[in-house]
């Protein structure tokens, strides 16, 4: 006798479950079998409709209604099915169950399914109820076409009376079949469920807490036989695998903690290429997502064809291997990236990859290689002319006095274009390491302005170049270094009347704007208009100075403010300029806290515009 509520559940389990699979068989069995034999009606009835179809055509040309009746009757004697032939409208012209008087009272069969579908797709097919005989059949209708024109419609009929005779048989089979199983399995549910005990079930019960991470629950020992000793043992391997749990997830979290605040970036792969952890930082070294990302195949992750290449050779090797990769998405940077096999079990299992981003060092680099190289050229220009001049003196030229003082002319303007040269320099490395100290104080921009046009109005005449300003009424004061100010027009219109022609144009304007009309595509992230004493960020001057130059080629653009970037190299050195110019003007832009941007067209002019903060009126009141 079961008295044990698991045994009871366990055959009653057993039993639905044997019910529901030989349940949805069965279904499955008649529902195909049904439709199988439907689908062989089907087609044997589109077979006989296309060959009746040869017969029919002629007579329906013929125009015979009586000729029609008997040769609907005389196919479906042959064929056993029903006939009927109808004409486009869907008006009944003959059928094989019914005369001719019948036919002519039968309903318009335009409407019928099978009779639409056949106008449509050429071949029509429906199971329905008959509306003339009252029985259930299976119909197939074709149209009748004469060089391409729709003659009329030949729809046969079959009764579905046999098929569901012979479903119905197999229907009875399958029940009895059903019944003996379930009887069978009833006693096999018996017969296993006698031999579960309370002691099995209550272990499997806490083995499942345990697969679930609890712990908590011990196994009651009711005895010291086999099932004893295993509920024993279960409850000695409980104890044990929690207090490694709990140590395998301080290790993991410590791991992980250190893992994701590393700068460098760390991935792990298994023997299949498959990600098995990947830090934070490699994410965003590579745009990776954070989430998902493990057991995922490299590639599918990170798409680096020479990186992949490097874990399978790292991999094959089992070898520390190192190399520099550049990727480009989602931007360009310079990796470094240190490989090393995974061991386990005496065998290459993996691979992990430790990643630097060196873009910037490498950038450094460059930029120090790219320095040195400038300075050595613009220093080594004018010393050469200067040692040879003086090497001619040296020679006796200093007793030809005719020739001496341009000599001496000509070493003095190239030494004070060194010292041009070095005077930049020594200010562009003072404003890059943020060694010069801004006098900021409410100024009129106006005034400096026209003391700064006054000294190349000169220059400008000489040239023919028309140099004016245009300054908008009532600018408000700006908070600025009136000096450096000043330098900052002094570069801006000596590169404008370096390269502007004879007959041109230089402007130096200036309007009150807001910050947001000053578009600065290339500005620093983080750059603040606001400092002590200045208004808000919408309250701005824009200073600007345009010339109708040579213009600069809209490839050099981005790098026109770079230390020594020189557009057309021996015009710039002809003309006196260091190549210092735009980058002292940039910087000394940037820290009074406003913008520069540089538009130019080739041949068409330069636009150099630039922002200052106005003084805010309760600090120019004060």
């Amino acid at each position: 006798m079961i008295t044990g509520r698991f045994e009871r559940k366990l055959i009653a389990t057993y039993l639905l479950l044997v019910t529901a699979i030989v349940s949805v068989a069965g279904l499955y069995v008649l529902s195909s079998l049904k439709r199988t034999s439907i689908d062989h009606l089907n087609a044997s009835l589109l077979a006989q409709a296309r060959l009746m179809s040869n017969e029919v055509t002629p007579v329906f040309l013929a125009h015979h209604p009586e000729q029609l009746h008997s040769l609907a009757r005389r196919l479906a004697e042959q064929v056993s099915v029903r006939v009927t032939i109808i004409a486009p409208e869907g008006r009944v012209l003959a059928d094989s169950e019914r005369t001719s008087e019948q036919v002519a009272q039968m309903d318009n069969h335009l409407g019928r399914p099978e009779i639409q579908a056949s106008l449509g797709e050429g071949v029509g097919s429906a199971i329905r109820r008959s509306d003339t005989i009252g029985v259930e059949m299976l119909y197939l209708a074709v149209p009748l076409r004469q060089d391409g024109v729709l003659l009329g419609i030949l729809r046969l009929g079959m009764l579905l009376s046999d098929v569901s005779h012979s479903i119905a048989t197999i229907r009875q089979t399958l029940a009895i079949g059903a019944v003996i199983g379930l009887a069978a399995a009833a006693a096999l549910g018996f017969l296993f469920a006698r031999h579960v005990t309370r002691p099995i079930a209550q272990m499997t019960a806490v083995a499942r807490r345990m697969a679930e991470g609890d712990f908590s629950r011990n196994i009651t020992l009711t005895s010291a036989d086999e099932i004893g000793q295993l509920g024993h043992a279960l409850n000695t391997m409980a104890s044990r695998l929690q207090d490694r749990l709990e140590e395998v997830e301080e290790e993991r979290a410590k791991g992980a903690a250190i893992l994701d605040s590393m700068v460098e970036g760390v991935l792990a792969v298994d023997e299949e290429n498959r990600i098995m952890f990947i830090n934070a930082s490699a994410c965003r070294l590579f745009n990776a997502p954070s989430i998902g990302a493990e057991r995922r195949p490299f590639l599918e992750v990170i798409r680096n064809k020479e990186m992949l290449d490097l874990l399978n050779r790292t991999r094959k090797d089992a070898t520390f291997a190192k190399q520099e990769l550049e990727i480009y998405t989602p931007v360009h940077r310079v990796v470094q990236v240190h490989a090393a096999p995974l061991k386990g079990r005496g065998r290459t299992s993996g691979a992990i990859l430790v990643m630097h981003n060196i873009t910037e060092l490498r950038r450094l680099e460059m930029v120090r290689t790219e320095f040195v190289a400038n300075v050595s050229h613009e220093l080594r220009t004018p010393l050469t002319s200067i040692r040879g001049y003086l090497e001619t003196l040296l020679e006796g030229g200093l007793e030809d006095r005719e020739h001496a003082r341009p000599f001496l002319e000509v070493i003095h303007k190239h030494s004070e274009r060194m010292g041009r040269l070095l005077d930049d320099l020594l200010d562009l490395s003072n404003l890059e390491l943020g060694k010069v100290t801004l006098d900021r104080r409410p100024t009129t921009l106006a005034e400096v302005v026209r003391s700064v046009m006054t000294i190349y109005e000169p220059q400008a005449a000489k040239q023919e170049i028309e140099l004016r300003p245009e300054l908008s009424d009532n600018l408000p004061p700006v908070l600025a270094d009136r000096d450096r100010l000043a330098q900052i027009l002094i570069n801006l219109l000596d590169n404008s009347l370096k390269f502007t022609p004879k007959g041109g144009t230089v402007i130096v304007a200036a309007r009150r704007v807001s910050s947001f009309e000053f578009r600065v595509p290339s500005s620093k992230p983080g750059t603040s208009n606001l400092e002590p004493g200045t208004a808000s960020t919408s309250d701005v001057v824009e200073i600007a100075v345009r010339d109708t130059g040579i213009g600069i080629p809209s490839q050099d653009l981005p790098r026109i403010t770079e230390r020594f970037y020189r557009v057309d190299k021996t015009r710039s050195r002809e003309l006196g300029g260091t190549g210092l110019g735009l980058a002292i003007v940039k910087h000394l832009v940037e820290a009074h806290g406003g913008n520069l941007t540089i538009e130019s067209q080739l041949n068409q002019g330069t636009s150099v515009h630039f922002t200052l903060p106005i003084v805010a009126p309760d600090s120019e009141a004060a």
